[in-house]
């Protein structure tokens, strides 16, 4: 495999260990929230390290059966849900 892949793998197993943290914090956080939305909250933050699981396994596998553009949105795919649910978080905060 090349080294990219290799690199998305070891950046997704420590993103996984790590969203494991992060979706832990979140739900004792989420836990004390009074807005209409804190189940999609809920839901969103176990979500987190599951989408660094399939970022990983995805590379592996569309790596060498499709384009370089599905390949890219996979390793992209965590870091952007990522970035929408912390802006989630942020917004629920505000509210």
């Amino acid at each position: 495999m090349p080294l990219p892949v290799v690199i998305n793998s070891i950046v997704c197993l420590a993103g996984t260990f790590l969203g494991v943290l992060l979706a832990g914090a979140s739900i004792i956080s989420i836990a004390n929230m009074k807005v209409a939305w804190v189940n999609l909250l809920l839901v969103a933050a176990l979500l987190v390290p599951v989408m660094f699981v399939v970022s990983g396994i995805g590379v592996w596998l569309a790596y060498a059966q499709t384009s370089l553009p599905v390949v890219m949105g996979l390793v992209a795919l965590p870091w952007l849900y990522g970035g929408a649910f912390v802006v989630l978080m942020l917004r629920s905060f505000e509210g």
